[in-house]
């Protein structure tokens, strides 16, 4: 079962997410958000029928020692190839060329000037994440030492309208009136690399999902605490990869 899902350019869309043992991702997600899994070569995470992210084995030795294993976030774009144009020329570098992925879509990674790593997506069967509610992603954001800088380079590339959180070190991005993204300058959170950028998946009990994460092998980086956004806590999977989960407010 598929939905016909639209993100406006500059969304968080699709997430992947590259580890060394595939087999104890999958049983590792599939306890904590209740994912079933494509038995593919290039797998693809489901809830109740519907696609929600990319995992894949790692071969060789995609992250050095010093960037552990994280969740990338592909940003949609109707033009991956002027996107590409546009960050060069705004002062980031491409990781990755171009590649197109049979009918789903294509895409491809960059850095922005500040060395964080993000994809771009632009789609054909593959519109991007298909789920909603508890289990599927919910808010990502970038930390920066420059909001001001980082929130110029996505606006740039991707067209968004920025707004600035009065008291906060933090932008919001908007796209076609809708906030899409977050820019970050707090917490001591990572600036570089994949980790920099921070996704929340929706759950029914942040304490729950601290609990279960603990006894999977994985750990507690920040413990479930309300937020005007809802009780949320801060995780790392068993390979070193942060997420978030966060119990969404009726407002949010």
């Amino acid at each position: 079962m598929t939905t016909a899902v639209e993100y406006p350019a500059g969304a968080p869309c699709w997430f992947e997410l590259s580890v060394p043992d595939l087999g104890r991702a999958k049983e590792f997600y599939a306890g904590l958000f209740g994912w079933e899994f494509d038995d593919l070569p290039y797998t693809q995470a489901r809830l109740r029928g519907r696609r929600v992210a990319g995992i894949s084995q790692r071969w060789g030795s995609d992250t050095g020692p010093a960037e552990p294993a994280a969740w990338t976030v592909l940003l949609a774009t109707r033009d991956l190839d002027a996107a590409l144009r546009t960050v060069a020329e705004a002062g980031g570098r491409l990781s990755s060329a171009r590649q197109d992925i049979g009918d789903l879509g294509a895409m491809a990674l960059a850095r922005d000037p500040a060395g964080a790593e993000f994809g771009l997506w632009q789609p054909g069967t593959l519109r991007g994440c298909e789920a909603s509610g508890p289990g599927s992603p919910a808010w990502s954001e970038i930390a920066s030492d420059d909001i001001q800088e980082t929130a110029s380079f996505l606006v740039r590339v991707l067209g968004c309208e920025p707004e600035r959180v009065e008291g906060f070190e933090f932008v919001t991005l908007y796209s076609g009136g809708w906030p899409v993204l977050g820019v970050y300058g707090g917490d001591g959170r990572p600036r570089s690399g994949h980790a920099a950028w921070l996704t929340y998946f929706a759950v029914r009990s942040a304490d729950a999902a601290a609990d279960y994460t603990r006894g999977a092998g994985g750990s507690v980086v920040r413990a479930p605490a309300d937020s005007p956004y809802g009780r949320w806590c801060l995780l790392a999977d068993p390979f070193g990869a942060r997420l978030a989960a966060v119990e969404p407010t009726e407002a949010a």
